[in-house]
């Protein structure tokens, strides 16, 4: 069963982490910290540093290879990622996670 989510980048996003919703801490593994793998459109498969703070109502924030991936990738503020977890899909690879990029086309600065 496949679960996605997605989110529209923000300057925190690009420059220091990609913090995602509350909702989604109970798809990714608890504990402080985890080393996700995510694979992108192209195939390539991205490392993704993904830390969930004690406490309740903590955000998951993903770091690592992130920053390889939005410079890779190009992203900018604005850009809209997808994040899918199939849990029945290449565990044996170690690779649950599918990562796609909508890029936006203006070209408008905050």
């Amino acid at each position: 069963m496949e679960k996605s989510f997605t989110k529209k980048l923000n300057d925190i996003d690009i420059e220091r982490r990609l913090l995602l919703s509350e909702n989604c801490i109970k798809d990714f593994p608890r504990g402080h910290e985890a080393y996700l793998k995510f694979k992108d459109e192209d195939g390539q498969v991205w490392t993704f540093r993904c830390r969930v703070p004690p406490g309740g109502g903590s955000k998951p924030a993903l770091s690592g290879d992130w920053f390889l991936f939005v410079r890779s990738k190009h992203l900018k503020v604005g850009d809209v990622i997808e994040i899918a977890l199939d849990r029945e899909k290449d565990q044996a690879a170690g690779e649950q996670f599918t990562i796609k990029v909508k890029k936006t086309t203006s070209t408008t600065r905050n």
